[in-house]
Formats: structure tokens, C-alpha cells, sequence
């Protein structure tokens, strides 16, 4: 079949957030099973030029709140309230739905369409007229509201509260055209209340890389790495920082990479803020134990599925667990502050005398591969 992918953000073939290895996975195994998918979508000033020839950039735009300017993140909610969506669809309002109606023609004709999430077929409603899979990476309006309990002032309280009220209609009309329904999660599929015959969960993978021949001595004890921008993980950085760090050995040693912003400063002294690294596997290779912190949200968090992969030590709340039945030897669940550091330290001391050694995630790809290529094909069967 001939896919139209539509997502708000292309990908560039260096995925580093969730929301990027989760595209990644999805259009790489529909063209694995031999499917013609071409990618419609807008590219990020920081993104490179995009390499894949099958890829339709609609135009370059700043869509990061934490690159953007005042008066950006200001027109940006103008459009959203004139036009009623939540803040993430009205940043793409002002590109001209005719100018995508006549690309999406002039490289079709397409089969079915694929939609991203729900920033694009809200943006652009004339999308859903056509055959279409949805793809939930979240229970969206549930996640807004999680996120306005968290949130650090009264206008983003009011913006998550906005968008979960607006999304809590939205988002349920989306699933109910869809042709089908993909999600991450078990308690996504449930909790969007659709039916076993009109969706499934796509078990995600993160690119596969090759293991370095020789271990890498680790500089730091402790190293997390994510997009601290999103709210939902913000949450998580901030629990552990004001909670968890407090409670480990005073002599650990612990970083964190990924932009964080600007107001956010820990004032623990052993806490290194990095800020974005060139590579991110080369980061965690440097760190003895990854902790995984996701403190709320819903879908699967990909950190987990990265560090299950790469078989790195690591210590993991239950909503970093969604989604995942089998634990690795070397990782430990644990939500409250207090057994969350002390799993650390007990990890970290494993490491130190030489008897934490890293898993091989190799059977966990392909158990994760095997069950996301089955996902697929039934949404394509159902189309």
C-alpha cells in the first residue's frame, strides 16, 4: 500500500526524543514489510537537511516552546484561541491547508493516510476525510491534566487545562473516524475506549547500535537524558532532583543531559547539568546506573525501551513501566523518593566492585520487533 504519513514534526534520521524514535519505528517497519510511505510534515531549525527522499517538508518553523521567543509563544496562543484548538495545533494554523491539499495530490495518489498524533488532523480537519490510521501516542486530554497539576505558572495552568478540556472532545472524534487505532500502551488502548476489532498496541523499538568493542569507564554514577521541555518530563526531573537526590550518598556523582529551562537550577553540588550532548549513547555508556522517572503521563516511555535495549543498569518508577511485563536482572522498580535512592546506591555499589555487568537486550529488541511488525499488519488489514 501507499501511505501519506502526516506528523507535525519530520523525522531527520537522528531520533532523540520519545515522540521521534516512536515515528522512527513505525515508518521503518512499514517500509521493512514493503509499503511505500512518504512523510508530510514540518522541519525544526535545529534539524539537519532531511536525507530521505520520500519526505515532504512542508516548510522550516520553530514549534519548541523552549526555543521559541515571547512574542512567538504569544501569536501562537492568539491562533489557538481564534480558532479554538489546543496550543500545539494552532502553532501550525498559519500554514495554508490548500498548499498541503495540492502536495498531498501532486505526490499521491495515496491508499490510506497515516495521522500523527492529533496536532496535524486538528490543524487540518480535511485530513480525517480520507482513510485514515490514528496514531495515539497518548490518552492526550489525560495527559494535559496531569500536566496542569505540575505545571510552573498560572498561564501554563491554564493552557494544559485548556487543551485537556478541548482535547477531551477532539480526541475521541478522532478515534471514532479512524479506520484504526494505534497505540503504545495497553491502559492507552483501554482508556481510549477503543474496541479489539478497531486498534492495537504497537510494542516500540529503538534503533539498534552496535556495542562499543571495548567498555567505556563511566564518568558519572548517576545519568539521566531526555526532552526536559515537555512538562510530563520536567515532572519526573523535579521529582528527583528536590526527592530523590537528597537521599543518596553524598559522594554520588550525577548528570543530566537534554535542555533544561533556564529557571530550573538544582542546587545539590553533585548535579551536572550538561544540557544537549552530541550523542546520546555515548552519554549513557558513561554513566553506571540510568534512572528512569516518568512521575505521570500515559503511553510507554521509550527511555525504558532504550535502556532495556542497550542493557544498561537502571532503576524505574511504575509509570516509567507502562507497557513492559518482564523486568530485566539488572533493573529495580521503585516509586517511593526513599527506595528509589536506595536502589541507586545499590547499583552504583554493584558497579563499583565489578559485579553489575550490562544485559544483552538483543532478545528484548526482537520480542518488541517481532510483536510491532504483527501491530501493524492488522492495521493495514483492517484498512
Amino acid at each position: 500500500m501507499k501511505f501519506a504519513f502526516i506528523t507535525s514534526i519530520v523525522p531527520d534520521g537522528n531520533p532523540s526524543s520519545g515522540f521521534e524514535i516512536a515515528n522512527d519505528a513505525i515508518i521503518n517497519a512499514l517500509r521493512a514489510m514493503g509499503h511505500d510511505v512518504t512523510i508530510f510534515g514540518f522541519r525544526l531549525p535545529r534539524q539537519g537537511e532531511i536525507a530521505d527522499q520520500n519526505c515532504i517538508v512542508l516548510d522550516v518553523r520553530e514549534l519548541e516552546n523552549v526555543t521559541a521567543s515571547i512574542s512567538q509563544k504569544l501569536r501562537w496562543l492568539v491562533r489557538s484561541m481564534t480558532f479554538g484548538l489546543p496550543y500545539a495545533a494552532g502553532k501550525l494554523k498559519s500554514f495554508s491547508a490548500g498548499d498541503l491539499q495540492r502536495l498531498l495530490i501532486t505526490n499521491g495518489p495515496f491508499d490510506a493516510t497515516i495521522l500523527n498524533s492529533y496536532q496535524m488532523p486538528l490543524a487540518f480537519p480535511q485530513l480525517c476525510k480520507r482513510p485514515y490510521i490514528y496514531v495515539a501516542h497518548n490518552v492526550e486530554h489525560r495527559t494535559a491534566a496531569q500536566n496542569a497539576l505540575h505545571a510552573g505558572s498560572v498561564i501554563e495552568r491554564f493552557l494544559f487545562r485548556r487543551d485537556a478540556e478541548l482535547l477531551q472532545v477532539k480526541e475521541p472524534e478522532l478515534c471514532a473516524n479512524a479506520g484504526y487505532v494505534w497505540t503504545f500502551s495497553e491502559d492507552d488502548l483501554n482508556g481510549l475506549d477503543i474496541e479489539p476489532d478497531r486498534g492495537c498496541v504497537l510494542p516500540l523499538v529503538a534503533p539498534m547500535r552496535r556495542q562499543a568493542s571495548e567498555p567505556t569507564k563511566p564518568t558519572y554514577d548517576i545519568g539521566l537524558i531526555g526532552t526536559w521541555s515537555w512538562q510530563a518530563n520536567l515532572a519526573g526531573l523535579s521529582w528527583f532532583l528536590e526527592e530523590v537526590v537528597p537521599q543518596l550518598a553524598p559522594e554520588r556523582t550525577i548528570a543530566v543531559a537534554g535542555s533544561v529551562p533556564d529557571r530550573f537550577a538544582p542546587s545539590h553540588p553533585n548535579v551536572a547539568l550538561l544540557g544537549r550532548v552530541d550523542s546520546a549513547s555515548q552519554f549513557l555508556d558513561s554513566v553506571r546506573v540510568v534512572p528512569l522517572i516518568s512521575q505521570g503521563g500515559t503511553g510507554v516511555q521509550l527511555k525504558t525501551i532504550e535502556a532495556f535495549q542497550t542493557g544498561h543498569a537502571c532503576v524505574a518508577t511504575s509509570s516509567s513501566l507502562r507497557g513492559i511485563d518482564v523486568l530485566p536482572e539488572n533493573c529495580i522498580g521503585a516509586d517511593d523518593a526513599k527506595a528509589f535512592a536506595a536502589a541507586l546506591d545499590q547499583l552504583v555499589e554493584q558497579s563499583l566492585a565489578g559485579r553489575l555487568n550490562p544485559v544483552d537486550g538483543t532478545a528484548f529488541f526482537n520480542l518488541q520487533f517481532t510483536a510491532l511488525r504483527k501491530g501493524i499488519q492488522a492495521g493495514v488489514n483492517a484498512l
